[in-house]
């Protein structure tokens, strides 16, 4: 849980000097447990939605917030909020998921491949 916490943090530190603006994180693994999660940011209880978009629906409702996907492919998922309000960004590794809350104003694909090169460092972890 340590590594975790410490990878989460630096990648934390690392996105913000590469100007990636995300402003939550959470690892999961593949079977829905919530491994690690920001304080910011709670998805204990979201952990079957998550699930079901990333075995293939193209919506979810997280927080009273709707995000249709508007990226899928073999880095990860895009959804962006109806309103506006951010997107989450899914990197899968080798046993889970990378999970992120970007801000509205985040360049969406450069934060997947951001991610993506960054999940990588969980494969085993989880």
């Amino acid at each position: 849980m340590n590594d975790i916490k410490n990878f989460v943090e630096d990648l934390g530190i690392v996105a913000f000097e590469a100007n990636i603006k995300i402003a939550g994180i959470a690892v999961m693994s593949d079977l829905g447990r919530i491994v690690f999660q920001t304080t910011n940011w709670d998805l204990i209880d979201q952990t079957k939605a998550i699930l079901d978009l990333i075995k293939g629906l193209n919506s979810i409702v997280l927080s009273g917030q709707t995000f249709q996907v508007i990226e899928r492919n073999s880095n990860g998922i895009i959804a962006k909020s109806e309103s506006g309000m951010g997107s989450l960004i899914f990197a899968p590794f080798q046993g889970g998921s990378l999970i992120s809350y970007a801000m509205p104003q985040t360049d969406l694909v450069k934060a997947l491949d951001f991610l993506k090169n960054y999940a990588v460092k969980l494969k085993g972890k989880v």
